[in-house]
C-alpha cells in the first residue's frame, strides 16, 4: 500500500505526540517518586526521597541540618540519609526531629506548634467548687458558693465546645439554684457513661439527676437504696465501651491493655493510633500488620513493661513509650492532632505520639485533677487562681 507524503507526515506527528505523552507520563511518575536528573557526570537519573513539611500554624521556617531551607508548606527532594529537621515560628515553641529519608518514600512532618506564651482567660469569676467533666468531654459541672451579690450560688454547667453556632459557648449557666437544705457546694459529682446523667452525693443524701430536663426541688429524690443497682448498670455500660475499644485492637495487644477504666484506652482523632496503659510485661511481636514503606523511623519500645503508657500505631505497626503511670497523670489525646497532653509535677505537658517534641505548655499552681481539653484542642481548661489567696476559678488557656 502506497502512502502519500501528507499521510506519512501525519503518522510521524502522531508518533511524536504519542512518544511525548509516554515520556511525560514517565517523567511525572519518576519525579513524583523522588527521582531527579543530575548533570554532574552527564545526564543521569538520581533516586531521592521526598520531605513534605507542613505545620499548624502555617508559614513557619524550616531548617534542615541547621540551615534555613524553606517554609511550610513545601515538598523537597532529598538524597536518602539522616537529617535533623527544625521548624520555628515567632511566638511558638520550636519543633524538631531526627528523621531518615528513604528513596522513593515521602516523609511527612505535620508539625504541631504550641504557643510560647499561653493566653489565660477566666471562664468563671466567683469561684468553681468540685468541677467535674463529663465522660464525653463536652461539659463541666461545678458549684458556686460566693459571698458576692453579683453571682447567684448554685449548680452550674459550662459547655466545652468549638461549635461556632453556639453564641454563648464556654459561658457558664446555672442549672439549679441552692434549695433549703441543698447547698451544691457540699456535693461531689459523677457522670453516667453516656454523660446525660450525673449523681450528686451530699453528706446525707444522694441524687440522680438528668441534664436533659430542668433540675427543680422535685428532682431531688434520694436514691441511696437504688445506688448499688445504678452503679452496677453504669459499670455494665462502661464494660461495653471498653470491650468495643479492645475489640478494635490487634490480638497481640488485647491481652496487655488495662481494662480498669475506659480512660486507660483511647484512640486519636484519626482513630489510627491507640494510647493504652499496659498491665503485663511482654515482647510485642514484629509485623503484627504489614508496615507501609513510610513507617516511622523513631525509636520504638516493643518490650512492654507493666504500668507504662504506650501508643500503638494501627497503620504503621509501631509502638512508642510515653512514660510510666506514676509520672504521667490524666494522659489524653489533644483533639485534631497526634499529640498527647498530661500533667506532671505542676506542669501541663504535650508530647507527640512517637515520644518526640515533649513541651511544657503551662506551669504553675492548678488543680491536678481538673485538666480539660476543648473540643478543638486549642485550649486547656483548668482550675487555678490569678494570684495568691485569690479564689480558684476555671480558666481557659490557649495553647495553639
Amino acid at each position: 500500500m502506497v502512502t502519500s507524503p501528507s499521510d506519512r507526515k501525519s503518522l510521524a506527528v502522531m508518533a511524536f505526540v504519542f512518544s511525548l505523552v509516554i515520556f511525560g507520563t514517565l517523567a511525572v511518575s519518576y519525579l513524583a517518586r523522588g527521582y531527579q536528573i543530575s548533570f554532574r557526570q552527564g545526564p543521569t537519573l538520581t533516586s531521592t526521597g521526598l520531605l513534605s513539611v507542613t505545620s499548624k500554624p502555617k508559614s513557619a521556617s524550616v531548617y534542615i541540618n541547621d540551615r534555613l531551607t524553606t517554609a511550610t508548606d513545601d515538598t523537597l527532594n532529598l538524597p536518602p540519609g539522616d537529617y535533623h529537621i527544625k521548624i520555628t515560628k515567632d511566638g511558638y515553641l520550636p519543633w524538631d526531629k531526627d528523621i531518615q529519608i528513604k528513596k522513593e518514600v515521602v516523609f511527612q512532618t505535620d508539625a504541631q506548634l504550641f504557643r510560647s506564651a499561653p493566653d489565660l482567660k477566666p471562664i468563671t469569676y466567683a469561684g468553681a467548687i468540685n468541677p467535674t467533666i463529663s465522660n464525653d468531654g463536652s461539659k463541666v459541672i461545678f458549684a458556686v458558693a460566693s459571698a458576692s451579690a453579683s453571682q447567684d450560688n448554685g449548680l452550674y454547667l459550662v459547655e466545652i465546645t468549638d461549635n461556632p453556632l453556639l453564641i454563648n459557648k464556654n459561658i457558664p449557666r446555672q442549672i439549679s439554684p441552692n434549695y433549703p437544705g441543698t447547698d451544691w457546694s457540699q456535693a461531689s459529682f459523677e457522670f453516667s457513661p453516656n454523660s446525660r446523667q450525673f449523681i450528686a452525693t451530699f453528706p446525707g443524701d444522694i441524687y440522680l439527676l438528668s441534664l436533659d430536663t430542668p433540675i427543680t426541688s422535685k428532682s431531688l429524690l434520694d436514691i441511696t437504696p437504688q445506688l448499688a443497682s445504678i452503679k452496677q448498670d453504669w459499670q455494665s455500660q462502661t464494660d461495653q465501651i471498653i470491650k468495643a475499644k479492645i475489640d478494635r485492637l490487634p490480638v497481640s495487644i488485647q491481652a496487655l491493655v488495662s481494662t480498669a477504666s475506659a480512660n486507660d484506652i483511647s484512640f486519636s482523632t484519626s482513630e489510627d493510633k491507640i494510647l493504652y496503659l499496659a498491665t503485663k510485661e511482654a515482647d510485642l511481636p514484629q509485623n503484627i500488620i504489614t508496615p507501609p514503606p513510610a513507617q516511622s523511623t523513631q525509636q520504638q519500645h516493643r518490650d512492654i513493661k507493666s504500668q507504662n503508657y504506650y501508643v500503638y500505631d494501627l497503620k504503621d505497626d509501631t509502638n512508642f513509650l510515653i512514660g510510666p503511670n506514676l509520672d504521667i497523670h490524666q494522659p489524653q489525646w489533644l483533639p485534631g492532632s497526634t499529640n498527647i497532653i498530661y500533667n506532671q509535677s505542676d506542669k501541663i505537658k504535650v508530647v507527640e505520639y512517637d515520644s518526640t517534641n515533649l513541651k511544657t505548655v503551662f506551669a504553675g499552681k492548678f488543680d491536678q485533677n481538673a485538666i480539660y481539653v476543648s473540643a478543638d484542642g486549642n485550649k486547656i481548661i483548668t482550675l487555678t487562681s490569678a494570684y495568691h489567696s485569690a479564689p480558684e476559678n476555671l480558666y481557659a488557656i490557649t495553647i495553639r
